[in-house]
This record gives C-alpha cells, structure tokens and sequence, in this order.
C-alpha cells in the first residue's frame, strides 16, 4: 500500500487553512512559543478539508485515529480551553462530530501525565479533578491514554501509510470509475487482494492503491491483517 514519493511530494496542493465557521468550535492557533518547544504536526485532513496543526507526537497519533474513523464527521484540534485552577487553564486536546450527530471532548493523557497549561506544565494524573474541572465548564472530558495508542501501533503505522495515498485520491479525475469497478469486483465476494485489483482492472497500479486507500479511509473498506509496507493486502467490504 505504499504511496510512493510522488503522493507525499504533492500534499501541499491540496492544502487548505479555511475553517468551517458552521462548526461550534475552531482549533487555537499555536502561539510562536509553543510552536518552538513543542513537536508540530502539519497535514491536509481529508476528513475536515483543511490542514490540521497538531501539537506533539502523541495527539498527532490521536489525530490520526479520528482521521480514519468514518464514523467520525469531523474533529478539531485545541477546540477550547477549561480552567483547570484559578491560575491555571488547559487545552481540550480534540472536539469531535460522528455522524449521528453526537459531540465529544477529548483529553490525551501522556505517559509523563503533564500538559502545558496557561502557566507552564500542570500534572493532570488526578481524574476525578479533570472530571471536576470539565463539569464547572459545562463539558464532559473522554480519555486518551498514550498506552492505549502504543497498542494500535501498528494500526497508526498503517495510517501513516495511507494517508498521502488519501490525498491522491482526492486529486484523482478517474477515482469514480475506479471505485465502481472495485466495488463491483467485491459484489459476489467477501475479499479481494489488492494485487489480484491490480492486475485484473485496466488502471495503473498507483490509482488503484489510492482509490483503495481512499475506500478505506471514508469506511468501505478495511484492511484484513495487514502489516505496514507489506507487499500485499487483503481487501473486505466493511459491513455495519
């Protein structure tokens, strides 16, 4: 499923900043001194359609969960702030939309258990605080552990390798005809190698493996056992 130099080279050209003024939140701008000390992430989100800027290694990883869940609509980064102490206000690390409507904050925990806050770096080990705090500011907070991402660290490798594959198909003037052919590939089956598609549909490798990708990414397909830069996969429609 690699995506190759030439998708990864073209990702600014599908770079947008534009926020959606219809969502209830827009993510807080970086100031320059956060973006010196602080590892930044910078993407096109096909899922928002715009480039997302995402402040340390363990919320890009989270980001790039959400990238990947179609049932999630939309998320924000640094959504808004809550007011931890007197002196004292943290980021809510993502906002989310799925599609039956429903809204979420999220918190992303770290191993070392610290955020950045208004003040410096504040411990927020103490949940019931954190559950405290969320509730005087009106929200209710769901978790993230940096734990619970290292288990789906091969999943987020597997994104990574998607994701510039996602961009191109987004740029891809033949990605309809491609998708209704592979769709009617599966029609009577429950899977398909990609390299079975690849040989049997009259489109270059490049534009299958993104339209593959792209299928994935808005939940119609899924991957089955897959290992990040394998030369294969197996390919199943994603039922309800």
């Amino acid at each position: 499923m690699t995506a190759g130099t030439t998708a990864t080279a073209d990702a600014s050209s599908v770079a947008s900043h534009a926020i959606d003024t219809n969502l209830p939140y827009t993510p807080r701008k970086l100031t320059r001194g956060e973006r010196n000390r602080r590892e930044v992430f910078v993407f096109f989100s096909p899922r928002n359609r715009r480039v997302v800027t995402i402040a340390d290694a363990v919320n890009a990883a989270v980001a790039l969960k959400f990238e990947f869940d179609s049932t999630i609509q939309k998320y924000i980064e640094r959504p808004r702030r809550i007011q931890l102490t007197a002196k004292q206000q943290i980021d809510v690390s993502f906002w989310t939309r799925d599609a039956s409507g429903e809204e979420r904050f999220y918190l992303v925990i770290p191993d070392a258990g610290t955020v950045g806050s208004t003040t410096g770096t504040v411990s927020i080990r103490d949940r019931s605080e954190l559950d405290e705090a969320a509730q005087r500011n009106g929200i209710r907070l769901h978790y993230v552990t940096e734990s619970e991402l290292l288990s789906a660290r091969t999943w987020l490798a597997t994104g990574f390798e998607l994701l510039p594959l996602v961009w191109e198909y987004g740029r891809l003037a033949t990605r309809s005809l491609i998708r209704n052919q592979i769709r009617a590939r599966l029609a009577n089956t429950e899977r398909v190698s990609l390299s079975n598609l690849i040989k049997t549909l009259d489109f270059t490798p490049a534009n299958v493996r993104a339209v593959v990708a792209g299928m994935i990414h808005q939940g119609e397909l899924r991957l089955m056992d897959y290992l990040p830069c394998a030369a294969d996969a197996v390919l199943e429609v994603a039922r309800a």
